[in-house]
This record gives structure tokens, C-alpha cells and sequence, in this order.
């Protein structure tokens, strides 16, 4: 479970990004993060991943007060997050299942365990036929699905997602709404998906946090309203 628990951040010059933010997000919730550029959802993405530390309040996921863990501490409290960006952010000489094998060598994983996860996971994103393509040979769908692939290799509890549709055509974001859909569903993996792309958060309805001015102003369960406090 994810629990922001009266959470101000203040940044060193002056701008107040989020204001007494109070949210608990469930094991296995899809939850759409929404709101107007500068509205703080960045600030809150970097919260959740050790990037910056509240001025205020406490945010814990599963028990661990991540802005109290100590800077050694950071990069083992990561593996427990999946990250996906707009952009793809591959590595260009190594293949697909390269691409995703580099994430779970960097944590010492077992070889063999790997190597089958690999193959789990780019049969999960429908890339089996893939995996020796080089980034450079694949369309952006394709790309962003090597990015999931690479994300969820882990098994994270939580996978982050921040605007992953934003260079995405209509019916490519479908698809990669689609997936992260049964990701959700088969992995059980919990995932938090900043957007400003209403027609896809409409289309897909999930529980929706309202950002506005560093506030939640609406938290919305797939279409009834559900008061956050």
C-alpha cells in the first residue's frame, strides 16, 4: 500500500508544489493522476521515487517512510518500482531482450531466472518475435512496450507510468492502456498513470486523482465520486 499522509513539499526556491496531500492507494489499484501542467504531479512522481523529500508529512510504501531512508538506501528502495516515460529511454546497441535483461543484471539477478523473466515478460507485451530487434527497428507502440517490458521485469509492486501515451498516437496510447491494463490484472502490479490525455481517461475509466494547484481536488472511482480525506 502507498499512503501520502499530509505531504507539503516547498522547493528551495520558493515554490510550494503540493499543499497537505492525504491519499492511500491500494495493492493492485490503476490509478490515473491528472491535473494541469504545474499542477504537482511530477513533484509527486519523485516523491514516490526518492527523487526529492517532502518538507512535510510522511509517504510509506509498504512500511518504508521513503522520505526518511538514508541515500545508500535509495536504490534498493527503487527495485521495489517500475518506471515508464514518454520517452522510451532504451539503450540503441542492445537488443529487446538486452534492453530488458539490463534491468534485472543491474540487480545481480540469477542468470537463468533472468533470462526465463525476459521471456515471460515479452511474451506478456506480445514482443516474443522481437527480442533480437535493436530499438532502431521497431515503431514507437513497439518501443514503449520494450520500456514496459524493461519496467515490470522486476516484478515492482508499483509501476509508475508518467505520461506514457504523450508521444503516442490514438490508437497506439490504446494499446499501451490496454496493456498496462493487464499488467495490472495478471501481475497484480499496482499502477499509478500520470496523463493529461482526457480522452483516454475517459475511455478507460479508473479511480482518478484530481491535482490542481498542489491540491487534490477530486478523487474519482471510476466514475463516482469517492472523498479523499
Amino acid at each position: 500500500m502507498l499512503e501520502f499522509k499530509e505531504v507539503s513539499k516547498t522547493y528551495k526556491n520558493g515554490t510550494n508544489a503540493l499543499y497537505d496531500i492525504n491519499m492511500k492507494i491500494e495493492d493492485g489499484e490503476f490509478v490515473y493522476i491528472i491535473g494541469p501542467t504545474g499542477s504537482g504531479k511530477s513533484t509527486m512522481l519523485k516523491i514516490i521515487n526518492g527523487e526529492e523529500i517532502p518538507t512535510k508529512g510522511d509517504v510509506i510504501l509498504d512500511n518504508i517512510n521513503v522520505g526518511k531512508l538514508k541515500n545508500r538506501k535509495v536504490a534498493k528502495y527503487r527495485q521495489n518500482l517500475g518506471v515508464i516515460f514518454q520517452e522510451y529511454r532504451l539503450l540503441p546497441e542492445k537488443t529487446v531482450f538486452e534492453n530488458v535483461y539490463f534491468a534485472l543484471e543491474v540487480i545481480n539477478a540469477n542468470v537463468t531466472k533472468a533470462r526465463q523473466r525476459v521471456r515471460e515478460v515479452l511474451n506478456l507485451v506480445g514482443l516474443d518475435d522481437k527480442a533480437l530487434s535493436f530499438p532502431r527497428e521497431l515503431s514507437g507502440g513497439q518501443q514503449q512496450r520494450v520500456a514496459i517490458a524493461r519496467a515490470i521485469a522486476n516484478k515492482p509492486k508499483i509501476l509508475i507510468c508518467d505520461e506514457p501515451t504523450g508521444n503516442l498516437d490514438p490508437g497506439m496510447s490504446r494499446e499501451i492502456i490496454h496493456l498496462l491494463g493487464k499488467i495490472n490484472k495478471e501481475e497484480g502490479t499496482t499502477v499509478l498513470m500520470v496523463s493529461h490525455d482526457m480522452n483516454v481517461v475517459n475511455q478507460y475509466r479508473k479511480r482518478t486523482i484530481v491535482l490542481e494547484n498542489g491540491h487534490i481536488v477530486a478523487d474519482l472511482i471510476e466514475g463516482g465520486y469517492h472523498s479523499h480525506e
